[in-house]
């Protein structure tokens, strides 16, 4: 049996902050990680034969749905190629004995952090069908009042929507397992709404949007990424934006996504250490895993939060904030917060929800704090 397994090359440091904790692979983009999707795909290559070869692939690379036929013609020694990025090799990539090479942009690559937002809309659609199919989605009937047409809104079984507003004008919305959606809700397509996950009384999310697993959210969403287990559940308004998981904005947290300008947007880049123009007019916050912020907090347009960091009192944090900072947005003051209170916070969060903090995790987040005091 064929085995995938996925590798960073130097390019995942354009995904900063969301690839610290749970590496690329845990990315989610769409309604699937990375690593969920090339499952998929080994299940795939399963059920067409193949022999025991070790296939190593881009973990950048989002599957087509000819991607099991292609990464399965590789034979060992022999690799795949992309405008000179490697999508995968079959063996040892340093023993590459033969290259097979893809038309440009004949397969998606995730290439920076805001590719998560900016291009969630063709994510969503190509999902639609797969999720419908693994979620075992049906047609929804119910008291909900549905703008547009009503067979692209699918609802899980255990999924319970009140009387909300649902527009499909623009997109589908689809809403997962033991998913919530309370009263008073209007929800905008293209939208997915992941299992576990709750859109509180009164929302207004606007596609396109994901809602990952076990979210709580509320307020005014336009076009975020949630990957998971993190909570906005208050009004505030967040838009063109990826939240990590284990978040959690404090109510009436607002970021901006437009200069008053109308101008580019710049944002702090990783590869560069430094601010960069982004090319985009319209771009919200990058929060990493475990971070979190107080009531009122407000962020500049563009602004990037690193994992594990801790925002408090009224004013604006700086545009961007390092790993483990705890900062005193009225003060203006920041401390590298202490691992080991932080590690705690992170066991009874997550305790919440019943998972624990791995020792991956837990690995990681040391290493990270570690750097940030290397770096002060």
């Amino acid at each position: 049996m064929p085995t995938i397994q996925l590798f960073e090359d130097e390019a995942c440091a354009s995904l900063h902050p969301f690839h610290l904790i749970e590496g690329v692979a845990g990315i989610r983009h769409g309604a699937f990680t990375q690593s969920v999707r090339w499952q998929q795909v080994g299940q795939e290559m399963v059920s067409h034969g193949g022999d025991d070869a070790v296939i190593r692939v881009n973990a950048r690379w989002i599957p087509s749905s000819d991607a099991a036929a292609l990464v399965g013609s590789l034979n060992v020694g022999t690799a795949l190629y992309m405008d000179g990025v490697m999508l995968a090799v079959c063996g040892n990539p340093d023993s590459v004995s033969a290259r097979s090479t893809l038309e440009a942009g004949s397969q998606v690559l995730l290439h920076h952090a805001n590719d998560l937002f900016g291009t969630l809309e063709s994510a969503i659609q190509r999902d639609v069908d797969t999720v419908g199919s693994r979620w075992n989605l049906q047609p929804y009937v119910g008291p909900a009042m549905v703008y547009g047409r009503s067979e692209d809104v699918r609802v899980a079984e255990s999924a319970t929507v009140r009387a909300a507003s649902i527009d499909t004008d623009a997109g589908p919305v689809l809403i997962g397992p033991d998913a919530q959606i309370e009263a008073g809700a209007h929800l905008k397509g293209p939208l997915i709404v992941c299992e576990g996950a709750t859109v509180r009384m009164g929302a207004c999310i606007s596609g396109p949007t994901v809602i990952g697993p076990h979210c709580k959210v509320g307020g005014e969403i336009s076009n975020v990424n949630f990957q998971g287990w993190a909570n906005k559940a208050h009004d505030g308004f967040l838009g063109n934006s990826v939240i990590g998981r284990w978040c959690n904005l404090g109510a009436g947290t607002n970021a901006s996504n437009l200069k008053n300008t109308y101008g580019e947007v710049r944002q702090w880049s990783a590869l560069d250490a430094a601010m960069k123009g982004t090319g985009l007019q319209f771009c919200g916050l990058l929060m990493g895993d475990h971070s979190k912020c107080g009531i009122g907090t407000t962020f500049n347009t563009g602004t990037v939060i690193d994992p594990a960091c801790v925002i408090f009192d009224a004013g604006f944090p700086p545009k961007h904030l390092p790993a483990f900072s705890w900062y005193n947005a009225r003060m203006g003051t920041m401390e590298i917060q202490d691992l080991e209170r932080m590690l705690s916070t992170a066991q009874t969060v997550m305790g919440r929800r019943g998972l624990p903090l791995s020792e991956v995790q837990r690995v990681r987040l040391s290493q990270l704090h570690a750097q940030r005091q290397d770096q002060a």
